[in-house]
């Protein structure tokens, strides 16, 4: 149990780094360095959309590139590649090099995503596999906690906030590499059966669109934040964001308990609620719950699809990780790619409520009975 215990402790932390400290502190910044960087809002928004494309090809290297090295190794190298994008952001004086250090960064948590999934196989008793799937997600809020915390420091400082998620990245690196086990390899399943990747067509297309209602969000928050009377408060704004995350670490006992179809549904409507609540009213309150109802929505609905993906894919495990992240990345990019359009044309309160009615679709896309049959 105490190795159990040390695997998702270390799984949280470097999610909180792959995720929450590079890829997400994106948004949280933008507001800053947008004028310097001479970034506009359709440019924000192309740079994000290309990082979800390089994420995808994060993802699909671990199971060709780098399949034959070990878990801790893929996440020596997706930790290598989360430092040295931090560091060309730190170093940017133009939103070229700046929107290079956001596709590394892309590229860096596609291949962080699967190495706890194999690790928890081999390493946690069975009964407690989800579970711990769905706390290493909360990784995520932790990370955007951090970000929240360091950034309210530094102000618009935002060069000095990236020097600090450097160093505790470089921490957080050391730290999983020393700690985590070695996997015998020759049980890992990494075979693909392409006749059969549409089998899962209801949980491709509902992730899709996860994907998409997801994505202003990342990108746009902050902004929007700016535009309010509590301009400075935005930093906390994203610490009630991941406190929102952690709490999306109990998706695997909500499902054990009220069942995957009633929890999918919920998770659509809350993330619609999550954005149009946002533009509802600059009362702080609602602000507040919208972005605690994000963190919450996205984190557990993380940990959701990997438990449907789980049970549609029990003979190639890998296939399904594949298709989950990657329909989610295909989301998120064509959400992101033409959500700065849209801002463009037609401001913050219809993009977020668009966003929000897309959201909704999901719940029409859930799991058949048939797909759940052995859970």
């Amino acid at each position: 149990m105490k190795q159990e215990k040390q695997i998702v402790f270390t799984g949280i932390i470097f999610i909180a780094m792959a995720y929450g400290i590079s890829r997400f502190s994106y948004g949280l910044l933008l507001p800053y360095f947008n004028e310097p960087l001479q970034m506009t809002n359709q440019i924000s928004g192309m740079v994000s959309s290309i990082s979800y494309l390089t994420y995808c090809l994060g993802i699909i290297s671990v199971y060709t590139i780098f399949k034959q090295f070990q878990p801790r190794n893929d996440l020596l190298i997706s930790g290598g590649l989360t430092i040295a994008g931090l560091m060309m952001l730190m170093l940017s004086t133009h939103y070229l090099l700046f929107g290079a250090g956001v596709i590394v960064l892309g590229y860096s948590a596609g291949v962080a995503t699967a190495p706890f999934g194999y690790i928890i196989k081999e390493k946690i008793t069975y009964g407690y596999q989800d579970r711990s799937n769905a706390w290493i997600n909360t990784g995520i809020g932790l990370g955007l906690i951090i970000i929240g915390i360091i950034v309210f420091l530094f102000k618009g400082y935002w060069r000095y906030s990236y020097l600090t998620f450097i160093l505790l990245s470089l921490f957080i690196v050391l730290v999983n590499y020393k700690k985590l086990p070695y996997v015998e390899m020759s049980h890992l399943n990494y075979k693909l059966d392409l006749h059969h990747i549409f089998y899962g067509r209801k949980l491709i297309l509902s992730t899709i669109l996860l994907g998409i209602g997801t994505a202003a969000y990342w990108t746009y928050f902050q902004s929007y934040i700016f535009k309010t009377d509590y301009k400075e408060w935005t930093s906390l704004f994203w610490v009630v964001l991941g406190i929102g995350g952690l709490l999306g670490g109990f998706a695997g006992r909500a499902l054990e308990r009220f069942g995957m179809t009633k929890i999918h549904i919920f998770t659509g409507l809350l993330l619609a609620i999550a954005n149009i609540s946002l533009i509802l009213s600059e009362n702080v309150l609602l602000l507040a719950i919208s972005t605690l109802l994000f963190g919450l929505v996205y984190v557990f609905s993380m940990g959701v699809y990997a438990f449907w993906s789980a049970r549609l894919y029990v003979e190639f495990p890998s296939m399904g990780i594949i298709v989950t992240f990657v329909s989610l990345a295909a989301g998120q990019f064509l959400g992101t790619f033409f959500s700065g359009f849209i801002l463009e044309s037609l401001g913050f309160q219809l993009l977020f409520i668009i966003y929000g009615l897309l959201s909704l679709v999901t719940i029409f896309f859930r799991p058949l009975a048939d797909e759940l049959e052995d859970i």
